[in-house]
Order: structure tokens, then C-alpha cells, then sequence
């Protein structure tokens, strides 16, 4: 009886580390305890890592440790280019939710202030298996929408988030 348990159990935990594509996971049969990374809770809330504790002969957990994920981007851009009087800083990308992934840039207005037009139609973000994504919203200005428009003042940043 306590075989056929753990065999069920290992199913469950694996039926759960498939819905989520990121996730990596450790299980202890030592000590009972599954250790699970990017976990991602009601679609929106994600940890950086969860610790359970499996008792295998009742069937139930316990939570010993759940950290959030801090989704903050770097401070420094990853990279930096300049055209058409624009210059764009990249921070880098992380996953915000269940399937979905945030990338955040700065643009910046060199010359003049411009009028500037952005379609999450015509962004483009691929995975390791060249599987391509556009982005489903873009965030600006306290504007969400699939596209914006909006004008940039010469010199300050506008930050701009695209959502995966």
C-alpha cells in the first residue's frame, strides 16, 4: 500500500511540474522533501523556489519554505542602441505568471521630442527552440493596450514593458 502511495504521489508531483514549463524540481525520498523552482500560484504570483514536505503514508504536505521571486529588473541596461534620434536600453526579460514573460526597455528622445507608435503585433520574442511569440500587451505611461501611442519629451526616459 505505501508503494502504490509514493507511486501516486510521484505521478501527482509530475502531473503539477508539467503545467509549468519552468519549473525544476527536487525530491528527497530521504527525507520526504520536493523542492520545486519558478512556481507559479493562481496565474500571477511567482516563487523563486518551494519547499514541501511530503508525507507519503497519509498523503498530505506541508509547506516548509516559500520564497517570491523578486521580478525586479537590473539597474544597468543588458544592452543599448541608438536610431532614428531614439536611443533604446534592453533590461532583460522574467517570467511574470503562469505562461507568461515580461521584457522591459527605456527609450529615450535624443534630439527633439518625438511621436512614437508601438504594436506588441510587431514584437517578436523567441525560445530556445525557436518557437516565436509576439507580445500580447505593451505598458507605458500607465497605458496597456496591444498598441500605443504617446510622445516621448526629448531626454527622459519612458519606460516600455512588453507581456509574453
Amino acid at each position: 500500500m505505501q508503494c502504490a502511495m509514493k507511486k501516486i504521489m510521484l505521478t501527482l508531483c509530475l502531473m503539477i511540474m508539467s503545467a509549468s514549463s519552468f519549473a525544476i524540481v527536487n525530491f528527497s525520498t530521504g527525507t520526504g522533501a520536493l523542492v520545486m523552482r519558478d512556481v507559479v500560484v493562481d496565474d500571477t504570483t511567482v516563487y523563486d523556489s518551494v519547499t514541501l514536505q511530503l508525507n507519503l503514508a497519509n498523503g498530505t504536505f506541508t509547506i516548509l519554505d516559500a520564497t517570491l521571486k523578486d521580478n525586479a529588473f537590473p539597474n544597468s541596461p543588458i544592452d543599448t542602441f541608438q536610431q532614428n534620434g531614439l536611443k533604446i536600453d534592453f533590461y532583460g526579460c522574467a517570467l511574470s505568471g503562469k505562461n507568461q514573460i515580461t521584457c522591459m526597455t527605456k527609450i529615450v528622445a535624443i534630439n527633439q521630442n518625438l511621436n512614437l507608435g508601438i504594436s506588441g503585433d510587431l514584437t517578436e520574442l523567441f525560445d530556445n527552440l525557436s518557437n516565436k511569440y509576439r507580445a500580447s500587451t505593451v505598458t507605458a505611461l500607465d497605458k496597456a493596450n496591444i498598441a500605443l501611442s504617446f510622445t516621448i519629451i526629448q531626454g527622459m526616459p519612458v519606460e516600455v514593458k512588453y507581456i509574453y
